[in-house]
């Protein structure tokens, strides 16, 4: 029985270094993306409108790609009719989301009120880690779609 706890239990210590360094290493590779200077960004932005054509919100969003239009990360903002924004990051490599960040703002009377605060880590396309700095929950299955729709709908890249 004792032999049964130490393997799992050594078990379970590996596992979780592996994670803790798989996480270090999107980390690094996020802060190398953000330090780079060769790589382009390119912006598209539309407002929303309602039936009698009044801007009701919109959206921004900021592409950073390489001379080769390989794809290192997006950066959305969202504004809704009911003056909540949401934005998001994700961050690429080799076409695989590895990182995403999700804030959603309400906005209550001239101040802002976060209502959703979480980070996502991903490793070949299954989340290892998500950490909600609020008590609202975020369904990373979503957002890993959402991510994955960007690359489909192309934004100018490959």
């Amino acid at each position: 029985m004792k032999k049964r706890i130490c393997i799992l239990l050594i078990f379970v210590i590996l596992t979780s270094c592996s994670v803790n360094k798989t996480i270090t290493e999107i980390k690094n590779h996020v802060k190398e993306i953000e330090n780079r200077t060769d790589l382009n960004e390119s912006i598209t932005e539309f407002n929303t409108e309602n039936l009698n054509g009044e801007i009701i919100g919109g959206t921004s969003t900021y592409e950073l790609t390489d001379k080769k239009n390989k794809l290192y990360r997006i950066i959305t903002e969202t504004a809704h009719p009911n003056d909540s924004i949401a934005y998001f990051e994700f961050y690429y490599k080799e076409k695989k989301l590895i990182f995403a960040k999700f804030l959603q703002f309400s906005n209550k009377q001239t101040e802002l009120d976060t209502i959703i605060n979480t980070k996502l880590y991903f490793k070949k396309g299954k989340l290892i880690k998500q950490i909600d700095f609020k008590l609202n929950k975020v369904d990373s299955e979503k957002i890993k779609l959402l991510a994955e729709s960007y690359i489909i709908e192309g934004l100018g890249t490959q």
